[in-house]
């Protein structure tokens, strides 16, 4: 997936930018994560981690004038963060049905207040689709906020995009919370949102194989401490 193959996906006055950020760019488009999804949420220096050496990517929407309206970030699990949300969906009861399957996630989608009905989320989620499929995934998978608010929920987006609902999760973000130490945007610094967590097949092709495939047992899917999205 090259970065002008991704451009090509823009709204009348929107271009799409992939890669890893510069010091710059790491720096405001960790501004506007953690404008919306808490104080603290992510570092610019994580950002940078992230399209260096986490199989992942960092896609900013931005004007013609060069504003930032828009910043996604997804990723390839790693077998550890399989692992890890085995146990979280098997209390949920539920079967992601991705075992020894390789899964992408979307991690955080966020659009500036300003920029927001014109469809950057969708077009975004679009580019990070695109940039997972070459990456191998047969699978994607997200966690989307639970919220009373339509307006503040990405919920209806990724349904629409042919996401499917796999379990609700209380207190989702609690323990990443703990550990990274950022606010919660709707309860400070005691989270208690509970998250959706959704799942998307990718197109039927040859499955890329896994190093580790056949070393789990049961359902695998996204990582605990996933942006809510």
């Amino acid at each position: 997936m090259t970065a002008a193959g991704i451009r090509s996906r823009t709204a009348s006055d929107v271009s799409l930018h992939v890669g890893a950020p510069g010091p710059a760019v790491a720096t405001q488009a960790a501004a506007l994560l953690n404008e919306s999804l808490g104080s603290g949420f992510i570092r610019p220096s994580a950002l940078a981690e992230l399209t260096v050496e986490g199989g992942g990517v960092l896609i900013r929407a931005r004007s013609r004038d060069g504003d930032l309206l828009g910043a996604t970030t997804a990723r390839v699990l790693d077998q550890t963060s399989h692992t890890a949300l085995q146990d979280r969906l098997r209390l949920a009861t539920a079967d992601a049905g991705l075992g020894g399957r390789r899964v992408g996630e979307i991690k955080s989608i966020v659009v500036a207040p300003s920029a927001r009905g014109m469809g950057l989320g969708t077009i975004m989620l679009a580019a990070c689709l695109d940039f997972l499929k070459a990456g191998g995934c047969r699978y994607v998978v997200c966690a989307s906020w639970v919220s009373a608010d339509p307006q503040h929920s990405s919920l209806g987006m990724f349904e629409r995009a042919g996401f499917a609902q796999l379990a609700t999760i209380p207190s989702y973000w609690a323990d990443d919370q703990r550990v990274a130490g950022y606010l919660c945007p709707m309860c400070g610094p005691e989270c208690v949102c509970a998250a959706i967590i959704l799942r998307l097949p990718l197109e039927d092709g040859p499955a890329r194989a896994l190093p580790w495939q056949g070393s789990l047992s049961g359902p695998v899917s996204a990582v605990p401490g996933a942006g809510r999205v």
